[in-house]
């Protein structure tokens, strides 16, 4: 069985993949290191990491914070995140615990100082939705990652606004969580031993685990090369079936529509 990380490479907060499910069209090569992909998924860490924390200069031009609109956290669950609007104050993640009239779940971020910027999210998954607002880089490349149990939307945060990631057929960039095969969770690390850290997206298959760089270029990415290392750990088959980004995880540091 074998096990698969894909890695997005830094250009813009904007990324998709090039297929809607997370490994299409990748090409694929071996790699001798067995536990160096999702062992960095796990241990990479970032300055703006702490949930609590404020993150670096973000690529949202937004020094003195977002401007004020609205407070969206009436009806919503929330919990601090990251500096998303540059400011040097933590912002506050949050999803709504009802759905929309038209089934979709609306969630974004609070900035401290008064901005709610949101998107929604449709999905026909019975699970609750989920949120965790992440910097990939740890240098200001935000991200919104967004489940449904079976898997992860993308977006990326820039601006005071978050866009859906699409891919090159211009369907939207998802990482899956073992409902169809092609994946089974998402991470940051530096797999590709450039030094900047990228989200990848992970299959566990046995004890192996796959790697595959996403090349952003604007709104649109494209797969890139992967590879495979074997003789994973049980800890890194672990971490390799969840959602994370340096020290946070969904679980732990997201936010959830449901039970």
């Amino acid at each position: 069985m074998t096990t698969t990380v894909v890695i997005m490479r830094r250009l813009l907060p904007t990324a998709v993949l090039a297929g809607s499910l997370l490994l299409t069209g990748c090409s694929s090569g071996t790699d001798e290191d067995a536990g160096a992909t999702a062992t960095a998924t796990t241990t990479a860490t970032t300055t703006a990491s702490s949930p609590a924390g404020s993150a670096p200069a973000t690529t949202s031009g937004t020094v003195g914070g977002c401007p004020a609109t609205r407070n969206a956290l009436t009806g919503t669950a929330n919990a601090p995140t990251l500096d998303i609007d540059g400011d040097g104050k933590a912002d506050t993640e949050w999803i709504a615990t009802e759905p929309a009239a038209d089934g979709s779940v609306e969630f974004g971020v609070q900035t401290a100082s008064g901005d709610a910027i949101s998107a929604d999210v449709q999905s026909a998954s019975p699970i609750a939705r989920s949120l965790l607002v992440a910097d990939v880089t740890g240098t200001g490349e935000l991200v919104a990652l967004v489940s449904d149990g079976r898997q992860v939307l993308l977006y990326a945060i820039s601006d005071c606004s978050i866009v859906p990631v699409q891919n090159a057929q211009g369907q939207q960039y998802a990482f899956d969580l073992g409902f169809t095969g092609f994946g089974t969770g998402v991470g940051c690390a530096d797999v590709d031993g450039d030094g900047v850290r990228d989200l990848v997206g992970l299959q566990a298959d046995g004890t192996s685990i796959t790697s595959t760089v996403v090349t952003l270029a604007g709104p649109k990415a494209t797969n890139g090369t992967s590879r495979t290392s074997a003789d994973a750990t049980a800890a890194q088959l672990a971490a390799a079936h969840q959602v994370t980004c340096g020290d946070l995880t969904l679980a732990a540091d997201g936010v959830t529509s449901g039970p």
